[in-house]
């Protein structure tokens, strides 16, 4: 497990050696996140077990978010998976295996829920990456990956004690970045992107992971 994790509850990563140009395309064909009325978010979300070299996906199921950890009624959403081009590269199998690594998750017991996103802004519209502000996603390990920053500027992404005090971290991922948080004992966020001068649209295309639902097992 990562050091930094376990001892200040967060850590940023690079992975130069992961190279998703393969996948890069399958972005541009991410349906749009219905359940934001901006329309500047794109998602697939899919979840896997088993090892990082051969993940199973397994059967569909709604994305939930409790009331608990996100201050607001129970959601329960429902987003199309993500295609099998995508989780069987290579170079996503290096992403759970890192993900895995660093956090010490083991898929065999512990499913690892994956959410592709795009993140999109133009010249009449910011692109919002968290519209519920300073939150926890109400997992055990949250791992934030960036695939590309298109055009985008701005998104800097902050970790909190709380919701009250200033980040305890903050900085712009860049593509070959990941970060890492104890969800259960650290907050987050992300500031609006917007596009360089110049561009009518731009986009930040990121991977999400997510295990443990709070069912830490303690060694």
């Amino acid at each position: 497990m990562n050091n930094d994790l376990q001892g200040q509850g967060f850590a940023v990563v690079d992975a130069p050696e992961v190279n998703l140009s393969s996948v890069a395309g399958s972005f541009e064909l991410l349906p749009v996140d219905k359940y934001l009325a901006s329309g500047a978010r794109s998602r697939r979300f899919s979840w896997f077990a088993g090892t990082p070299q051969d993940p199973v996906k397994l059967p569909h199921k709604l994305f939930y978010q409790t009331e608990k950890y996100e201050g607001r009624p129970d959601i329960h959403r429902e987003f199309d998976e993500i295609d099998s081009s995508v989780y069987k590269d290579e170079n996503f199998k290096q992403l759970l295996e890192i993900y895995v690594h660093e956090t010490g998750i083991n898929m065999a017991n512990t499913p690892i829920e994956v959410h592709q996103l795009r993140i999109s802004c133009g010249d009449d519209f910011d692109g919002d990456p968290s519209p519920e502000g300073v939150h926890r996603d109400g997992c055990h390990y949250l791992g934030v990956f960036v695939v590309s920053r298109d055009g985008v500027e701005g998104g800097e992404t902050s970790v909190h004690l709380n919701k009250e005090d200033g980040p305890i971290y903050e900085g712009i991922l860049e593509p070959g970045q990941f970060l890492f948080i104890d969800d259960e004992k650290l907050m987050h966020t992300a500031v609006p992107l917007t596009t360089r001068t110049g561009l009518s649209i731009a986009h930040w295309d990121i991977f999400v992971f997510t295990a443990g639902e709070h069912r830490r097992k303690e060694n």
